[in-house]
């Protein structure tokens, strides 16, 4: 046998590449792909914020509350915006009714600096510290609509409404099941998982001992 044939049988086997009809796997890349580009903007964001809510919502059914510590990342991102605004006041058009959005994480975290946990008055210290705490979270879906304008512009240039719309109803279904598995969370998850993952127990969890 020739030299050369034999090489080309050799060779053979791993220049195979197998088609996979399947988008997915392929990660869009198909030229025959229609409308790649928007099929990977709307995945790729509805991936993002699903992540995000699915927590929000999980800690929210268990807990009946907000850590602080997203709070904190709350205070965060509106404090970049404020001062963004601010600073760049002269090439931005910001309403005021918007700066005093993004100001009321800023004056909860301030508050809290001024008067530390429980304060001098307590009834009031719980009055100042409820409101702010509800207003921040009433006002919240403006400060995510506004990181998802900035983060994710590829979502509001999709150029079929129904991909944004079933975006939207995706994250909502998201939302919702976390929510309740968070709420009934003894159907799925035990005491013990809690704690192996350094989180407090919710009230309702299940022991298994």
């Amino acid at each position: 046998m020739p030299e050369d044939s034999k090489r080309r049988r050799l060779a053979s086997p791993f220049r195979f590449r197998p088609q996979v009809d399947d988008d997915l796997l392929t990660g869009f890349t198909k030229p025959e792909s229609r409308r790649r580009d928007d099929l990977r903007a709307f995945l790729a964001t509805t991936l993002a914020i699903s992540l995000l809510v699915w927590d929000l919502a999980f800690t929210f059914g268990a807990y009946r509350t907000v850590f602080y510590y997203r709070l904190l990342q709350i205070f965060v991102v509106s404090i970049v915006l404020l001062l963004g605004a601010l600073v760049l006041r002269r090439q931005l058009t910001v309403r005021p009714w918007m700066l005093a959005i993004v100001s009321i994480p800023v004056i909860w975290l301030v508050w809290r600096l001024l008067a530390p946990a429980g304060g001098h008055w307590p009834p009031v210290y719980r009055l100042v510290e409820g409101a702010l705490v509800d207003l921040t979270l009433l006002t919240l879906p403006v400060t995510l609509w506004v990181v998802l304008r900035i983060l994710a512009p590829n979502y509001f240039e999709l150029s079929s409404l129904r991909l944004r719309l079933a975006g939207l109803a995706i994250v909502s279904v998201v939302a919702v099941a976390g929510f309740l598995t968070g709420q009934f969370n003894y159907h799925v998850i035990t005491c013990e998982s809690f704690v192996v993952a350094g989180d407090d127990q919710p009230s309702n969890c299940r022991r298994t001992r």
